[in-house]
């Protein structure tokens, strides 16, 4: 075997394993267009650049038929490889989104760092007692009654960001608030006039949708990252039928 063709092996093997992990994060932690607002490109192009090119190209470099040492050479290439890979996966596993939290006036994107072992410990609720792993599921926000505790989410909120949203203990099926969602959504075609650099955008949903912006209603998703998204609602049943790349914010 030559160089040429231990290191297309090599390329082969690595392109498989980054597109199996890919497709994992497109299509279930981080379900588009969540994945380009909370930077998972740019973990992703390291994990390339790592797994895809530096690796076989250091087997071509290193592999030579019958050379001393050279299966410790490839072990060590993988060995960096696959600490390179879990590394990566670990990140982007722990960081990626696991609800849509409906509170107030908008959605939140909440990430698995966003939510901590105590908040978990303190949920009643079975379907909210585990972080989903599946991708992130749509639930909605219930302000406590108790004065102490909205003092203590207050204070979480000023200290380190963590607001409502990241309080799983209250979390309440979305089912329970579509009225206030329904209430609080405003209309497509707003969003779209005030928006005509996004009109084209708005156009072309509502095509391939079959409806027209004044028949959908639309909702602003934050995702703590500056790069806000919209959602566009349902007004018949409140459900998010698309969220689109258009600022929000009117």
């Amino acid at each position: 075997m030559t160089r040429w063709q231990a290191s297309g092996i090599h390329l082969s093997i690595c392109a498989a394993i980054a597109l199996t992990v890919v497709s994992t994060m497109l299509f279930v932690w981080y379900p588009s267009p969540l994945f380009e607002a909370l930077g998972g490109q740019k973990i992703v192009m390291i994990l390339i650049a790592i797994d895809v090119i530096v690796g076989p190209l250091l087997t071509l470099i290193v592999y030579r038929p019958f050379k001393k040492g050279l299966k410790f050479d490839l072990s060590v290439i993988a060995a960096l490889q696959i600490a390179a890979l879990v590394y990566g996966i670990s990140v982007l596993f722990q960081g990626r989104p696991v609800y849509m939290v409906f509170v107030k006036d908008r959605f939140d994107v909440v990430t698995a760092l966003d939510i901590d072992a105590q908040s978990l410990a303190r949920v009643t609720v079975d379907e909210f007692k585990e972080l989903p792993w599946d991708g992130p599921k749509l639930v909605a926000a219930k302000i406590p009654s108790d004065p102490k505790e909205r003092e203590r989410i207050l204070f979480s909120a000023i200290d380190d960001g963590r607001d409502l949203q990241c309080f799983p203990e209250y979390y309440q099926p979305y089912a329970e608030q579509v009225d206030t969602i329904l209430k609080k959504s405003q209309p497509l075609s707003e969003l779209r006039a005030k928006r005509p650099e996004s009109s084209g955008l708005i156009d072309e949903f509502v095509g391939r949708y079959g409806a027209s912006a004044g028949h959908l209603n639309f909702l602003p998703v934050a995702t703590q990252k500056d790069r806000d998204l919209t959602a566009v609602i349902d007004p018949g049943n409140g459900e998010i039928v698309e969220i689109l790349k258009i600022d929000p914010w009117i």
